[in-house]
């Protein structure tokens, strides 16, 4: 009998070591009595670093106390069922860092007692396409609100911006003249944010050819000579000759630089360094834009690339330059992540994929 059970044993460790999700065997008292090698993945620990220590070391903080007081009641009446009850759970990994979870629990009685096993699922990337889901259902109202309103705002704003540069050249009274350039200003601003609106509609198909992206980096810096030497802005190019096209719509890449370099002087009213990198990674062309401005603390920095977020002044900014840039490269198959520091500075990285790249001849 002592041997049936002993098989039996070893055949459930075997089985729990190699299930796909986080696996954790858990006495009454809460003591970690076994767990898998998935589980040490998820959070970073060896083995021998969490049998029989206490399984709130995998749980946050401030949900410790909680924890304890929903365990206690578990042992109670257990039954299986998933642990949170409607509620986000995060693990909490060796290295200080949460994700998210979903726990199943299965209580199994013993003649030692009763164990808890509890499956752990890492929903980290769930978490992310969820966010990636709501952001383009975001977007989609967007144009359909866009494409909608195009007309119906578009025509008028012409009637009235003809009018308004016609009378505009033919009075010679400095405040009509004044007031006039303000509509002026106005109109082109509304149209600008229209414009900006269309791009998620339209959906136009890229015109993608081989290009060399550091003539796409000379292109757009020359653009912004005259108002690079007036802000007193260094500016540093870092460009590897050696790296092949990339398969890209070239219009459309020149605009993001367009964007990227004009938030960085934006972020040097007072001058500073301008640097532009370009160089391979891996199966990558990586280019950078980095900039010494005032950079950005991590409650700014996360929203950047959300639509009509803007840190500029009311009438300096639509909040959708950046929102266009990150549709652009992840159409072209890439991504674009910031990293920023507050009074150091902000640095865009994009990466866009070199498979479908012809080689330089």
């Amino acid at each position: 009998m002592s041997q049936e059970l002993s098989d039996s044993e070893q055949q459930f460790r075997l089985i729990v070591e190699a299930a796909p999700n986080g696996m954790l065997l858990v006495d009454e008292r809460g003591t970690i009595m076994m767990v898998n090698a998935s589980a040490l993945r998820q959070f970073g620990y060896e083995r021998d670093e969490v049998l029989g220590k206490p399984v709130e070391m995998l749980i946050p903080g401030p949900s410790r106390f909680g924890h304890r007081q929903h365990r206690d009641g578990f042992s109670k009446a257990p039954e299986t069922r998933s642990m949170g009850g409607g509620r986000e759970l995060f693990g909490l990994r060796k290295d200080g860092s949460e994700i998210p979870v979903e726990i199943g629990l299965t209580p199994i009685q013993t003649a030692t007692g009763m164990r808890v096993v509890a499956s752990i699922l890492d929903i980290t990337e769930r978490k992310r396409l969820e966010i990636r889901l709501r952001r383009a259902e975001r977007l989609a109202e967007l144009g359909t609100l866009a494409s909608g309103m195009a007309h119906e705002i578009g025509t008028p704003m012409n009637v009235i911006l003809g009018r308004a540069e016609y009378l505009l050249q033919r009075t010679a009274d400095e405040g009509m003249k004044k007031g006039l350039a303000t509509i002026v200003t106005q109109v082109e601003r509304i149209t600008k944010v229209m414009n900006q609106l269309l791009t998620f509609v339209r959906r136009k198909p890229s015109e993608r050819r081989a290009v060399d992206l550091g003539e796409i980096v000379d292109d757009s810096l020359e653009m912004f000579q005259e108002r690079i030497t007036h802000s007193h802005v260094t500016v540093d190019k870092l460009i590897d000759l050696s790296l092949p096209p990339v398969l890209a719509d070239r219009d459309q890449l020149i605009q993001v630089l367009i964007n990227l370099v004009m938030n960085s002087l934006h972020a040097m009213p007072e001058g500073g360094r301008l640097r532009l990198s370009l160089d391979r990674e891996n199966r990558h062309v990586r280019l950078g834009v980095s900039d010494t401005g005032h950079g950005m603390p991590e409650e700014i920095r996360s929203k950047v690339f959300d639509p009509f977020f803007t840190t500029k002044d009311f009438g300096k900014g639509t909040g959708l330059g950046l929102t266009v840039v990150k549709g652009i490269i992840e159409e072209h198959g890439g991504t674009i992540a910031v990293e920023s520091v507050v009074d150091k500075g902000t640095t865009f990285w994009i990466r866009l994929p070199l498979e479908e790249a012809p080689l330089k001849t």
